[in-house]
C-alpha cells in the first residue's frame, strides 16, 4: 500500500498525450487566396434566441486534464456554480441560483439526460472525455430551454469535426488514492463521413486515513466501503450529402459503481456497507435539411436508465421525437417545434401499469431593428399525463452600448415565466399524489457584458443581477408516518452572478486569469406551517456566497 501512495504522490496528476494523425502536412506557395463558406449544416441552437441572459461556452478538450475529469470536476473548475456532493465518484448535483436540481435542464445533443424518474442528472456519471462542447445558461427560460429551466440549463455536445483522414488519442491519468483513469479515441474522416469511437475506464480507492471522533483515543483509521469506477463507450457516425444534409447517429452506453460511504461511527462495520450501480443507454438520431431559407431538424431518441441500490431497482425507459423548423434573414429569424416524448417506469413503489406522455410545441423569434439592438422571445405550450401546465412566454432585449476595435460594452434584460412539472417520483411514488401543482418561476434580470483588446492583453468582464420568485415549489414533508410531497406557496430567490478573465503573454508564457463569483440569496417566503421558523431564512444546504479562482501559465506545451 505505501508503494501505491509513493507512487501516487510522485505521479500526481501526471497526463501523458499519445495522439495519432494520419494526415501529412502540405505546404505551397500561393498566388491567390479564395475564402470558401465551410459552415456545417444544420439549425440555431435556442440560445440565440435568450439575447438578455448570460451564456458561458467552454471546450474541455482544450484542456488534457480537464478530459481526464468528471463533469462535476469540470464544472467546479470552471465555475462558481454549487454542486451538493457527498464526496469523491458519489452523487453530485447542479443547483443554480438556489434552486433544487431538478430545476436546471441538463441535455446532450439537444436530448434530455435527466433520470426520467427523479428529473436530476448525477454529474459524476458524466465523463468529460466524451464532450466537444458545454454552454452554461444562468438565467430561467423555459420557452427556449425547455420545461425544468428554472434555475438554468446545461447543454453538452459531442459532434464531427470533418478533420480528412484518422486521428485519435489515448489519455492516461493517475492521482492520490489510486485514482486512475485511461480514454482512448479512433476518429476517421473522408469524403463527408466521419466516424468516432471512444472508450473510457476510471477507478479510485479513495481510503484515506481519518481520525475516528467516536472512538475513545481518536484512534487512526482507513476509510472502508468508499470505492467508486466506472468505464462507457460512445460510438458516433455523420453522414454530409449534397444539398445541406447533414445525418448524425449517437449512441453512448456508461456503468458506473459505487460503494456508498459510512458513517464514521460504523466505518468498521460490514453490515452496514451498501452500493449502488448505474447503467445507462443512450440513441439519438438527427437529420438536418435545408429547403430554400428553411432550415429543419428531425431528432429521434431512445434511452434506458436503470439504478440499483441492494434488491431495489428504479429504471425507466424513454423514446422522444422532436421537428424543429427555422427561418432567418438578415435581421429577423424565427424557430418553431413539435415535439413528443413517451417514458415507461420500472420502479417497484409505482402502482402498476404508470406510463407518462408528452407533448409540447413552440415558437421563437430574434429581431434586430436597429445596428446593436436584438429583440428575442418566445412562448411554448405543453400538455404532461395527469396534470395542467401552464404557458411559457419570454423576452428578452440586448443593446451593445459600445463597439469599437478595443472594447465592448452590451447592456441586455430578461423577463420569463418557466415551469417545471412534477417528477414522476412526485406524482406517483407510494401512490397517485396527483394534487401537487407544476413549480412555477417569474424571473426578471439585468446585466452587462464588457470586453476589452490589446496589443497582448484580452479581457472579459461580465456581470447579472436577477430575482425570481417560485410559486408551488415541491418539497417532501412529514405527513403523519410517512412522507408526501406538498407544494410551498412562495420561496423568493435574488441574486448576483459575475465573471472575469484575463489573457496575457509575458515573455512567451500565456497566462490566464479566470475568476467567478455568485451571491445567492433564496428565503422561503409562505409556508405551509402557522408562524414556521423557516420563514425569512436562507434555504438549508444552499450557500450565499461561491467564489471560484483559477490561474494557469502554459508555454509550448507545458501547463
Amino acid at each position: 500500500m505505501k508503494q501505491y501512495l509513493a507512487t501516487a504522490f510522485v505521479i500526481f496528476y501526471f497526463i501523458v498525450p499519445v495522439q495519432i494523425s494520419a494526415q501529412d502536412t502540405l505546404v505551397r506557395k500561393l498566388d491567390s487566396l479564395e475564402i470558401i463558406s465551410a459552415r456545417t449544416p444544420g439549425i440555431a441552437q435556442n440560445r440565440k434566441y435568450s439575447a438578455g441572459t448570460h451564456i458561458t461556452s467552454l471546450k474541455p478538450s482544450s484542456s488534457l486534464q480537464q478530459q481526464a475529469a468528471s463533469l462535476a470536476e469540470f464544472i467546479k473548475s470552471e465555475s462558481a456554480l454549487y454542486l451538493k456532493e457527498s464526496g469523491k465518484g458519489a452523487g453530485s448535483y447542479l443547483s443554480v441560483r438556489g434552486t433544487s436540481s431538478s430545476h436546471t435542464k441538463i441535455t446532450w445533443n439537444d436530448i434530455d439526460i435527466s433520470f426520467p424518474t427523479m428529473g436530476v442528472a448525477d454529474f459524476t456519471l458524466i465523463p468529460v472525455y466524451f464532450i466537444d462542447g458545454l454552454d452554461i445558461h444562468t438565467g430561467a427560460g423555459s420557452a427556449a430551454g425547455g420545461e425544468g429551466s428554472i434555475g438554468g440549463a446545461l447543454r453538452l455536445s459531442s459532434s464531427p469535426k470533418w478533420e480528412e483522414g484518422v486521428h485519435g488519442n489515448v489519455l492516461l491519468a493517475a492521482g492520490s488514492y489510486n485514482t486512475l483513469f485511461t480514454g482512448a479515441t479512433v476518429r476517421y474522416s473522408h469524403n463527408g463521413f466521419e466516424t468516432r469511437s471512444s472508450l473510457y475506464g476510471e477507478s479510485a480507492t479513495n481510503n484515506y486515513t481519518f481520525r475516528n471522533n467516536t472512538i475513545a483515543g481518536y484512534p487512526w483509521e482507513r476509510l472502508n466501503n468508499a470505492s467508486t469506477g466506472g468505464y462507457g463507450a460512445l460510438q458516433e457516425f455523420g453522414k454530409r450529402f449534397s444539398g445541406n444534409t447533414l445525418l448524425n447517429l449517437s449512441l453512448m452506453a456508461l456503468r458506473h459503481d459505487r460503494e456508498i460511504q459510512p458513517t464514521v461511527s460504523n466505518n468498521t462495520n460490514p453490515d452496514t456497507y451498501a452500493s449502488i450501480n448505474d447503467q445507462v443507454v443512450r440513441i439519438i438520431a438527427r437529420l438536418y435539411f435545408r429547403t430554400g431559407r428553411v432550415s429543419h431538424l428531425l431528432n429521434g431518441n431512445w434511452s434506458h436508465d436503470r439504478q440499483e441500490y441492494k434488491s431495489d431497482i428504479i429504471a425507466a425507459g424513454r423514446v422522444s421525437g422532436r421537428y424543429e423548423a427555422e427561418y432567418s434573414v438578415n435581421i429577423f429569424s424565427v424557430k418553431g417545434g413539435v415535439s413528443a416524448e413517451f417514458t415507461n417506469p420500472e420502479v417497484y413503489s409505482y402502482d402498476p401499469g404508470t406510463k407518462e406522455s408528452r407533448a409540447s410545441v413552440y415558437a421563437l423569434l430574434r429581431y434586430s431593428p436597429a445596428e446593436r439592438l436584438t429583440l428575442s422571445g418566445g412562448v411554448r405550450a405543453m400538455w404532461v399525463t395527469d396534470i395542467d401546465v401552464p404557458v411559457m412566454p419570454s423576452i428578452d432585449i440586448k443593446y451593445n452600448a459600445i463597439n469599437g476595435v478595443k472594447n465592448n460594452l452590451s447592456l441586455r434584460a430578461s423577463l420569463s415565466r418557466s415551469v417545471k412539472v412534477p417528477t414522476l417520483n412526485d406524482r406517483y411514488w407510494g401512490g397517485n399524489n396527483l394534487y401537487l401543482k407544476p413549480e412555477t418561476s417569474l424571473t426578471s434580470e439585468v446585466g452587462a457584458d464588457y470586453t476589452l483588446f490589446l496589443e497582448s492583453i484580452k479581457a472579459d468582464l461580465w456581470v447579472t443581477f436577477y430575482r425570481s420568485s417560485v410559486n408551488d415549489w415541491i418539497r417532501w414533508l412529514p405527513a403523519g408516518s410517512v412522507w408526501r410531497p406538498q407544494n410551498i406557496p412562495e420561496v423568493l430567490s435574488r441574486g448576483v452572478e459575475s465573471g472575469l478573465k484575463i489573457r496575457k503573454k509575458i515573455a512567451g508564457w500565456e497566462n490566464n486569469l479566470s475568476l467567478s463569483y455568485n451571491y445567492t440569496n433564496i428565503k422561503m417566503m409562505e409556508s405551509l406551517i402557522d408562524n414556521d421558523p423557516a420563514i425569512g431564512n436562507q434555504l438549508a444546504y444552499q450557500p450565499k456566497h461561491n467564489i471560484t479562482v483559477n490561474l494557469s501559465v502554459s508555454k509550448r506545451g507545458l501547463t
